[in-house]
């Protein structure tokens, strides 16, 4: 009966052992199991949407934030649909938790000077401020604000944000850098038309649209290419693209340039006439051209030159991660507009409406 026993209580503590080293497996394998990691841009927006100056969306992870009368926020699947803001918000860009834009200073602010209504009204518009919110439309902050004075430079008309850098433009022509909370302005450049980021490099063209590079401090300055009158429409991979000219009814020639050997090749000649911006995104080429009276969304293969219509509307086009959005006005109020997307070199486009709940 003892020996019983004693195999039992051998038994039972081999069980107990099992219990504890599988159950501390289990807590370790719980402890450690991957978790999804946030997407956080490096580019708060693609630059061709800034240089362009019609920059109303930006794409970070599961989340498309844009402007339509108001600041939005919307999953990609039409879930989870949220106004953030009232304002009209340019130059959107997004990086972590905030979204960084310009818009016109509030029209009361203005009013309040003592001016008449018709210079008020002729001056408005030349009026910004910086600002950041939060992603949940939290923590709204004034990161610089304008003014009316001439030559203000605080007045904010172009805004890319890389990292944890504000890289920024007034309406006079240079270039700035500060941190993401205002501090350690910089300026980099008197003058500059277009900027691109590849790496630690910015590429960039002066008052005569040829293209330079520098590093992001502002240092380091060199020549590209010396040809004259480029105009930058997007980069992809280690080439940046760019137009030139044809004749006066908007054709254009398109060109890439490498980014490590300076070396410029003829990608599309003669493309029809386009509505600005023209942008690159990957292997192909989105522009807007008008036919008949319609705009219509184009896509180009660059590969092969094959062009496709995608859409008998369109009068804004940006880059969003892999979409390109497009705005058109509502058949039924033309002062109202809707957001549609396509995802790159697809042909299917959908109207980026909320899920009914």
């Amino acid at each position: 009966m003892v020996q019983y026993k004693g195999k039992w209580m051998i038994i039972i503590a081999m069980a107990v052992c099992l219990i504890v080293i599988f159950g501390v497996g289990n807590q370790r394998t719980m402890a450690t199991a991957p978790t999804k990691k946030p997407v956080i841009n490096v580019l708060g927006s693609d630059p061709v949407n800034i240089n362009s100056g019609r920059s109303f969306v930006a794409v970070q992870g599961d989340w498309i934030f844009y402007n339509n009368d108001g600041l939005y926020k919307i999953k990609k699947d039409g879930s989870s649909l949220q106004k953030l803001s009232s304002d009209w918000a340019h130059n959107l860009n997004v990086v972590g938790d905030w979204i960084y834009y310009t818009r016109n200073k509030p029209f009361k602010e203005i009013y309040q000077l003592e001016m008449p209504n018709y210079d008020i009204n002729g001056t408005y518009e030349d009026v910004t401020e910086l600002m950041k919110i939060k992603t949940d439309g939290s923590s709204k902050t004034v990161i610089k604000s304008g003014s009316l004075a001439e030559g203000d430079r605080n007045n904010v008309y172009r805004l890319y944000v890389v990292g944890d850098i504000i890289y920024y433009a007034d309406g006079y022509g240079p270039l700035y850098r500060m941190d993401t909370n205002g501090k350690n302005q910089k300026k980099l450049l008197d003058q500059y038309d277009e900027v691109y980021f590849y790496q630690d490099w910015l590429f960039y063209t002066n008052e005569s649209r040829q293209l330079y590079k520098m590093k992001g401090n502002g240092t380091q300055k060199k020549v590209v290419s010396k040809e004259k009158e480029m105009t930058l429409v997007g980069l992809s991979g280690d080439f940046i693209y760019y137009t030139k000219w044809v004749n006066d009814k908007g054709v254009v020639d398109v060109y890439k340039i490498g980014l490590k050997d300076g070396k410029t090749a003829l990608v599309k000649k003669g493309l029809p006439p386009a509505e600005d911006p023209i942008i690159i995104a990957g292997k192909y080429l989105y522009y807007i051209s008008e036919i008949k009276g319609e705009h219509m969304v184009g896509r180009m293969n660059m590969t092969d030159g094959k062009t496709t219509p995608l859409s008998p509307l369109g009068i804004s086009i940006n880059i969003g991660g892999d979409f390109i959005f497009f705005y058109d006005y509502q058949a039924s109020d033309r002062d109202k507009k809707e957001l549609f997307k396509v995802k790159m070199g697809e042909n299917k486009v959908e109207k980026v409406t909320p899920k009914a709940k």
